[in-house]
């Protein structure tokens, strides 16, 4: 009734479209005529057939506007047009920025349309309704996922060389102390773990370490990169005053090869410092590793650096010392002259670290996936805890880009850590079935730790 008094008020006309009857407000009759054909009923107004500029993109703009994603077969069989002339029409309104063209629907039915503001507003709610699905769980039931998430424990463990690139994966960029990465950090993580496995990979240029800071004694910080993603997540070298001998050894190693010890020695003697003992050498060139500036192609000189140490509790951790190879020759050990190589702590090829990503926005996205993959759960705490540079906030866009683009999740995930917090996917329901444990009274199954058990150190 209402429709027959707009269409007696001339407010309204009675169209067929498609083989079938529609009222449509009179404002659209030139609009309908030009882009359908569509026969007019007797005394419209001049002014409402008037052509427009793109009347078929009007109507399929509308129809956007008042629809959830659709196909292009969808809107063609709703105005009676072929399906290529549609299709045509609405690139012309993607490229104007008017409607986006992706795969929607959860059952993928191929390619779709969307009005641009219609799918923001579908990804706000889906978002809201994702998040009130997570219902937070007790902090201890974090303290029993996160082993479990990292391979910590009977039944978790990584195995054999592929192993231990995904342990480092994980705690790539993570500093720990040196004397602690090999009895502790990564022997807890990869089953039957030996340093060979990881001189194999730094050997073969699949890992990079990096010293992070110098600690007491002769021990320091190190963190371990893949190093395809070295350059995204290398931190900036820490401060060190370089003094005239550290600027020599950056000079002999910048031309991007690796040099043995005696040769950055015989170069930097050759040039400016003639006088220059092997012992200053090795301060320098350590000098330079533990600020985050050099690396080596092994690992064997910072077993060696930590095993050198003359008194108790020189480091944290204390390493055996290398047993020395016998050699065989005319020479007595009295006659013979200085090693070839150098001292043993500064043995292997020295070489500079990757340059860093000059991008800063490449650099925060793969901090933030990194972040995601070593905790699971990211929050505000564990950010800070590991001193990333600009703390939260230098991730937090990147995170909240994820959730917009559906690799990850944020809510109040885990209880007492804040309300911003982001999660992935898999870690959520895994973080649930064990909270779901801990409730029943379950331990962790393989881990060792009961329901009031508490995780380890690393």
């Amino acid at each position: 009734q209402w429709a027959a008094e707009l269409a007696g008020a001339r407010r309204a006309i009675k169209v067929r479209i498609a083989g079938a009857d529609h009222w449509a407000a009179v404002e659209d009759a030139g609009r309908l005529r030009d882009a359908l054909g569509t026969a007019l009923p007797v005394g419209v107004p001049e002014a409402f057939t008037e052509p427009v500029k793109d009347p078929l993109g009007d109507l399929l703009a509308r129809y956007a506007r008042t629809h959830g994603p659709f196909t292009s077969t969808t809107a063609a069989a709703r105005f009676g047009l072929g399906v290529a002339v549609t299709d045509g029409a609405l690139q012309r309104l993607a490229a104007s920025g008017r409607v986006v063209q992706g795969e929607f629907h959860p059952a993928g039915i191929g390619q779709e349309w969307c009005d641009a503001a219609v799918l923001r507003r579908l990804r706000r709610r889906s978002l809201a309704a994702l998040r009130h699905e997570l219902e937070p769980v007790a902090p201890a039931a974090l303290a029993q996922f996160l082993p479990q998430w990292q391979h910590i424990g009977k039944g978790h463990g990584l195995r054999g060389v592929d192993g231990l690139v995904r342990a480092v994966e994980q705690l790539q960029g993570a500093s720990v102390p040196a004397s602690a990465l090999e009895k502790l950090v990564l022997p807890s993580r990869v089953a039957n773990y030996s340093p060979a496995m990881l001189d194999e990979l730094t050997a073969a240029g699949e890992i990079v370490w990096a010293g992070a800071g110098a600690l007491p004694g002769k021990d320091g910080w190190v963190s371990l990169y893949l190093a395809d993603a070295a350059p995204v997540l290398l931190p900036p070298p820490h401060p060190l005053e370089l003094t005239a001998l550290h600027q020599s050894v950056l000079d002999a190693l910048s031309g991007g090869y690796g040099l043995f010890f005696r040769q950055i020695a015989d170069q930097v003697r050759a040039t400016t410092h003639p006088d220059a003992t092997d012992p200053q050498l090795a301060d320098a060139v350590w000098d330079l590793a533990w600020s985050g500036r050099l690396t080596n192609d092994t690992l064997a000189p910072m077993r060696s650096l930590l095993g050198s140490g003359r008194t108790a509790g020189s480091t944290a951790h204390r390493a055996k010392r290398a047993v020395p190879r016998g050699r065989y020759g005319s020479l007595t050990a009295a006659a013979r002259p200085a090693s070839r190589t150098g001292p043993p702590t500064v043995a292997g090829r020295w070489s500079l670290l990757p340059q860093r990503e000059p991008d800063t926005t490449v650099r925060a996205h793969a901090l933030a996936r990194t972040l995601l993959d070593r905790h699971g759960v990211v929050t505000r705490g564990a950010v800070a805890a590991e001193g990333v540079e600009g703390g939260f906030s230098a991730v937090y866009r990147i995170l909240s880009a994820f959730e917009d683009s559906g690799q990850a999740r944020r809510g109040y995930v885990v209880e007492g850590l804040g309300a911003a917090q982001f999660a992935m996917d898999g870690a959520v329901d895994r973080l649930r079935a064990v909270s779901n444990a801990r409730e029943r009274g379950e331990g962790l199954p393989g881990t060792g730790f009961g329901s009031t058990g508490a995780a380890p150190a690393f």
